[in-house]
């Protein structure tokens, strides 16, 4: 082997390895990403679960609106409830809107933090 092949070589390799360590980055980035997203949608669904299960009609919306930011699971996450009665002529529902937004999400195109907000909503109708 002469000294320019194995130039050749350490070049190809180096070039390699800091391809790998790039991606390797990225990889960790949209793991933590998709995570961080999992979380607030089970949070999200998990609040319109406990919500559809309320026994008392009448009370949902004075029981569960408002706005929770120590959340266990998602550290920095705001959970957002909001129930609007739509009573019409002939029936009587209930909008539910839960909005968790996890604050250290980073946005596809740049590289700053972003909000970002996940919503579930359901229809609960008089029982």
């Amino acid at each position: 082997m002469t000294l320019i092949e194995v130039m050749i070589s350490l070049t190809i390799i180096t070039s390699a390895l800091l391809a790998f360590g790039a991606f390797i980055a990225r990889f960790m980035h949209a793991t933590s990403q998709a995570d961080a997203s999992s979380v607030a949608m089970d949070l999200a669904v998990s609040r319109v679960e406990l919500i559809k299960a309320y026994p008392t009609y009448s009370t949902l919306e004075t029981t569960f609106n408002g706005t929770q930011s120590s959340l266990a699971n998602c550290l920095g996450c705001t959970l957002t409830t909001l129930i609007t009665k739509d009573s019409s002529a002939t029936q009587n529902y209930k909008t539910v809107t839960v909005t968790v937004t996890v604050p250290a999400l980073s946005s596809a195109f740049t590289a700053a933090p972003v909000s970002v907000p996940f919503e579930k909503t359901t229809v609960i109708a008089a029982f």
